[in-house]
């Protein structure tokens, strides 16, 4: 079934790889294609999640009803960077300068990943990042985040993206926030943000 989350995309090999984490509900060739978007020269990875029902995807069960289960969080965190590094190998991409997309579910995993320690790479885009606790910060060296909110997100304060990104820089990253005027759903202004952002940070 793994094999059946997992989608790649040619680059140019000696551009960063580019690592796409989809929100619930979202699809492989969605995210391909937001990926091509933001780093037109780069091959991409997008791996979907195991949890969820059906279509509704997840990286964790994220419900209304109960707290997310940590040792869910650190399996799947741990699941996702191992079939990272090993897709990476496989077509000579160099991992260290894998470049995270994530949005909504997928970018909290991430922002979960990054925190930990155990995600490659040295920058990361979160689209509306929902905040997890982690056991412990581990301490990042020139790792750069940015991170965007919507003012009438109903799903995501901007309130707790500015939490996961206090809890990146506890980690040493330096991190950008964004704010939109908008909801959960991701705004033209904001995709040229973090557009801009990447290529001025490469």
């Amino acid at each position: 079934m793994t094999d059946d989350l997992i989608e790649t995309a040619p680059g140019a090999n000696t551009e960063p790889p580019v690592l796409l984490l989809q929100g619930t509900g979202g699809t492989n060739t969605e995210m391909l294609n937001f990926g091509r978007r933001l780093a037109p020269q780069s091959p991409l990875i997008t791996i979907a999640g195991r949890s969820g029902v059906g279509a509704q995807r997840q990286y964790f069960q994220q419900t209304a009803a109960g707290p997310v289960d940590p040792q869910q969080l650190m399996t799947e965190s741990t699941w996702l960077c191992e079939k990272i590094k090993i897709i990476c190998t496989h077509h000579h991409w160099d991992v260290n300068q894998l470049i995270t997309v994530g949005y909504s579910n997928g970018a909290a995993i991430a922002a979960y990943a990054i925190r930990t320690g155990i995600l490659p790479g040295k920058r990361a885009l979160l689209f509306h990042p929902l905040w997890l606790a982690v056991p412990q910060n581990e301490q990042l060296t020139d790792y750069q985040v940015w991170l965007s909110a919507g003012q009438r997100d109903p799903l995501v304060s901007v309130a707790t993206v500015e939490q996961v990104a206090a809890d990146c820089r506890k980690s040493g990253a330096t991190t950008t926030v964004y704010q939109t005027g908008g909801s959960h759903m991701l705004t033209p202004q904001e995709v040229l943000a973090a557009k801009e952002w990447l290529s001025e940070n490469n």
